[in-house]
């Protein structure tokens, strides 16, 4: 893959997993109604999976909104004022996300570790917790990661407007 193809993938990653996450979750919740109500069996494993896929879906979309400068970021202190002041907002914002995203981190990394010392496993899915729990620690990866980006992406818009 050239460096243009990695930026896109790289660019449309969450997105895209999301995308597919919830086709998968709408294609499982058909199928169970369909079992249920036309055929009176429905798939037992169906609402499990459809949780777990529900938390890796949140997860990503937090990161979506973390890339799109969607959550609460004070944008209407952002936007008013000078320069400095918008860097400084900026910054603050940073410094206030990364560290959410950190404690969520580390929360989710926890929570993982005892999911798996405790050898936890999926009652209908027969399948480790810890699958479930990964996205935690993984979607807040990707907030940080995103959290940077995007403070990177305001200071080179201010160096542009000067």
């Amino acid at each position: 893959m050239d460096k243009k193809g990695f930026k896109y993938v790289w660019e449309h990653l969450e997105e895209t997993a999301a995308a597919v996450i919830i086709l998968i979750m709408a294609v499982i919740n058909f199928a169970n109604v369909v079992g249920r109500f036309v055929f009176r069996h429905p798939l037992a494993w169906a609402d499990e999976l459809t949780l777990l896929l529900f938390l890796w879906a949140t997860m990503a979309g937090a990161a979506i909104a973390f890339k799109r400068g969607s959550h609460f970021n004070m944008g209407l202190l952002s936007e008013s004022g000078g320069k400095t002041r918008h860097i400084i907002l900026g910054t603050v914002i940073l410094i206030f996300n990364v560290l959410f995203s950190i404690l969520l981190f580390v929360t989710g990394i926890k929570m993982v570790t005892n999911q798996i010392s405790f050898n936890g496993i999926l009652p209908t899915l027969h399948i480790p917790q810890a699958l479930q729990g990964a996205a935690v620690p993984i979607g807040a990866f990707f907030m940080i990661i995103r959290s940077v980006e995007g403070f990177l992406a305001t200071l080179r818009k201010e160096r542009q407007n000067t």
